[in-house]
């Protein structure tokens, strides 16, 4: 009986001895860390997935072209534009004209009771009434010492008091002539200076307001009176770039805002000196505006036509070029789906492409399209 139970187990334990000595397999190994992402830079967005629209074209060199371009700005042509300031003491008691306004040369802008125009006037009457006096005195003497009356010392002090009263009234005379009143007319008389337009043009400033006093010496302009048919704008052209420009070539003026819309424009001069700082020099721009669509202030680009040098220069294509009004940059495709935006510095633009000056290598890739959608993303809200 015993035998026979233990026959019946030795199957089972022999399995389990089989069992305990077969080779044990090795456990597999722990899953290894994904990858720490690159932390992403400030002026980088890294993007799982990049749009179709986006689209990138290389950085090429390319021939140069006799194109010289520069930013600028508009501002009011200095020989068509007058600052008023008043040239009496006093204070303003009416208003003649209002900016926006359309004025002529010798239009009254504002009114100022002044005193200083009265007593201008009052000198300038009583000169003219001591010169008739001091004519006839002489006149008077002259004909006494013609009739040996009175000695000839009477006839030279006679001509010299005659003499002093001329240029007294000269002299008063000029002091008018300098306020712009005519002694001949009604309002001469009064305490009342009328402030007259000096041209032809705009009221474009008046800080002058009612019950304002004013001085001659303050410097404060009280009307700004400009022609803006012709106005000047002045770009900052670097030296490198000074022999393609010189004065009388032609120029072509763009509005940052609106770069569809070109001006016609002339060089008229080329500064003398160059900025420390920015390696640039002033250049003058005379554009016509026929049409008023400048204003000053406007922020442009202005394109000279120079000699071409045929010197190699990096260019991207224009509408990869991203602008504030101050700053031109481009969106850069670093690759793996990370681009980063860089501001450059640019030229002209030839054939669609834009001259890049600094900021880029050859190689690079720069977005052409969809450049505006990652530069919203990379600034962020």
């Amino acid at each position: 009986m015993i035998r026979r139970r233990f026959l019946r187990l030795v199957p089972p334990l022999l399995g389990l001895a089989l069992a305990a000595c077969r080779p044990t397999a090795p456990a597999a190994p722990p899953p290894a860390p994904a990858p720490a992402a690159a932390p992403q830079r400030p002026g980088e967005l890294a993007l799982a997935e990049v749009p179709d629209f986006v689209k990138v074209a290389p950085v090429e060199l390319t021939s140069e072209a006799g194109v010289t371009a520069a930013t600028g700005k508009v501002t009011f042509d200095e020989e068509r534009v007058s600052r008023v300031s008043s040239p009496v003491s006093g204070r303003v008691v009416e208003l003649l004209a209002h900016p926006g306004d359309k004025v002529r040369r010798g239009q009254g802008l504002l009114v100022i009771a002044s005193p200083d125009a009265q007593a201008a006037v009052a000198d300038f009457v009583a000169a003219r009434a001591d010169r008739a006096l001091a004519e006839r005195n002489l006149e008077r003497q002259r004909r006494l010492f013609a009739e040996q009356a009175v000695p000839g010392k009477d006839v030279l002090q006679a001509e010299g008091d005659a003499t002093k009263s001329a240029a007294a009234e000269a002299r008063a005379r000029g002091r008018l002539e300098v306020l712009g009143v005519d002694p001949a007319s009604p309002e001469a008389s009064a305490s009342r200076f009328v402030l007259r337009a000096p041209l032809d043009g705009v009221v474009v400033e008046r800080p002058a307001f009612p019950g304002m006093e004013v001085r001659p010496d303050s410097g404060t302009p009280l009307v700004t009176v400009a022609d803006l048919t012709r106005l000047w704008v002045m770009a900052d052209v670097y030296e490198r770039d000074l022999p393609r420009v010189a004065g009388g070539v032609k120029a072509t003026v763009r509005l940052v805002a609106n770069p569809a819309r070109t001006y016609p424009g002339k060089v008229t001069h080329v500064g003398e000196l160059v900025d420390a700082t920015t390696r640039t020099v002033k250049l003058r721009v005379e554009v016509d505006n026929a049409r008023m669509e400048l204003k000053p202030e406007m922020f442009v680009r202005v394109t000279v036509e120079g000699p071409p040098s045929g010197t190699p220069v990096l260019s991207v294509p224009a509408s990869a070029l991203l602008s504030d009004g101050e700053a031109s940059a481009v969106v850069v495709a670093l690759g793996g789906g990370r681009f980063q935006k860089r501001t450059v510095e640019v030229g002209g633009e030839q054939d669609g492409r834009i001259r890049v000056l600094s900021g880029l290598r050859p190689g690079d890739q720069v977005v052409a399209e969809g450049a505006l959608f990652l530069k919203s993303a990379i600034e962020g809200p």
